[in-house]
């Protein structure tokens, strides 16, 4: 705001001393430049800056700044009108009484009333397009502040959708094994515990490091292996730098939707694949696991929010597939490592 003044108060002195420069050039070539002269564009310096002032002042206090263009021209019109004529019975009045000046007679009157209001009206059509362009800019900064703020409220929804989704499912596992295996149960409360501090503390977050993902996951399937047994084998294979940072539970969305859609609806040795690999530039986070993809099948919250979440984060430098390969099912997650972070911001 202070510098925004300051500026406005530079641009005051330098246009208005820039034209009063200008008459007394004409007068100096016109050989009529004196003391008397000298006065007069100082007072006619002060009284262009005080007058252009009041123009602004009025816009302000009055809000005519934010009128409609048909009802803001006749009200600056009739205003710029006024104070110019207030301006010449001034320069006139003074000239009168301080050098003894002819009073200007109606016609050149008239003819100096119209010379300085053309001038302000070309400095009040600069000031209203500086104001626009300002109010336009303002506006642009809110929809960009009310748009992150809405995308940051949609992104926590996601984030707590997902966070309980995969916990809830891990307590009913438990709650299957207290009745037949209670040994196998506390070693599954255990891990539980550890997967519990880690996901609450992470699901806060709005990136987390790969290395924090892979823990996570890692005690998601040990949960799961748990109460699979032989039923569920499962590998971690990372070629890339752990200390790249992505949104939490994207690995973990589709190691669940694995489990889910795969491992659990067959009563055969199943298996599940992690890999994490950068190609064509493009981080690749992919999982593979025993079964078959069915669309509708496959059309849960897991699937969705992780779409919905990379769309916000990344645009168009992301994406999410599933499909059947090789007998297999394969969900991967592509982001263009370009996009990607290595640090906190």
């Amino acid at each position: 705001m202070k510098k925004t003044k300051l500026l406005y108060w530079i641009i005051q002195f330098i246009a208005w001393g820039g034209f009063c420069m200008m008459v007394g050039i004409a007068s100096v070539l016109q050989g009529e430049f004196s003391d008397r002269i000298l006065f007069k564009l100082g007072q006619l310096f002060v009284l262009l800056i005080l007058t252009s002032h009041s123009i602004r002042s009025v816009f302000i206090y009055r809000d005519w700044l934010n009128l409609k263009v048909g009802l803001l021209i006749p009200r600056a019109l009739g205003l710029i009108f006024g104070l110019s004529t207030v301006l010449v019975i001034i320069n006139n009045t003074s000239g009168y009484l301080l050098f003894n000046e002819e009073v200007a007679s109606g016609m050149e009157f008239l003819v100096n009333i119209l010379m300085y209001s053309i001038f302000f009206i070309m400095w009040t059509a600069v000031y209203l397009t500086y104001h626009l362009m300002q109010k336009s800019r303002l506006q642009e900064i809110y929809n960009l502040k009310l748009k992150t703020s809405q995308t940051q409220n949609e992104l926590k929804t996601l984030r707590d959708q997902l966070n309980p989704h995969f916990l809830f499912n891990s307590l009913n596992s438990i709650r299957a094994l207290i009745e037949f295996d209670p040994e196998t149960a506390k070693s599954s409360i255990t891990t539980l515990s550890s997967l519990l501090r880690n996901s609450l503390l992470l699901g806060k977050k709005s990136y987390i490091t790969l290395k924090e993902e892979l823990q996570l996951v890692n005690e998601y399937l040990e949960l799961e292996k748990i109460r699979f047994e032989e039923r569920l084998n499962y590998t971690i294979e990372n070629k890339v730098p752990d200390t790249i940072y992505i949104p939490p539970f994207l690995i973990q969305s589709m190691a669940e939707n694995a489990i889910k859609h795969g491992i659990s609806k067959s009563s055969k040795p199943g298996e599940i694949k992690i890999c994490i690999s950068i190609h064509n530039e493009q981080l690749i986070m992919e999982v593979i696991n025993t079964g078959e993809y069915r669309k509708n099948e496959h059309s849960g919250i897991g699937i969705a929010n992780t779409k919905r979440r990379l769309e916000i984060i990344y645009g168009e430098n992301a994406g999410f597939d599933i499909k059947n390969m090789n007998d297999k099912v394969r969900s991967h997650i592509w982001i263009n490592t370009n996009q990607l972070k290595d640090t906190i911001e």
